[in-house]
């Protein structure tokens, strides 16, 4: 006898989180980067929450170092490890 099929959760866009990610060109790099470092300047000013949106959108973004085992865990300890460069 068969085994029954896996259920496929019904498609309901308002319980799924949207998957997005952020691409961009390599001559717009140093933007990136800009942007990103004026974060890091403001972090410790930040909500908690915003900052958990933070590392939740930059897990998604797209770079040339894409496949990063561990990222969310990386990219946590980056921005605890760099408190003396914050303000």
């Amino acid at each position: 006898m068969a085994e029954p099929a896996a259920k496929i959760p019904p498609n309901n866009p308002a319980k799924l989180p949207e998957r997005r990610t952020f691409k961009y060109p390599s001559e717009d790099e140093t933007f990136v980067r800009r942007l990103g470092s004026a974060v890091l300047v403001h972090w410790r000013s930040m909500p908690p929450e915003l900052r958990e949106k933070v590392l939740a959108e930059a897990v998604n973004v797209w770079d040339r170092e894409y496949n990063i085992p561990q990222l969310a865990a990386k990219l946590d300890a980056f921005v605890k490890r760099h408190p003396g460069r914050l303000s």
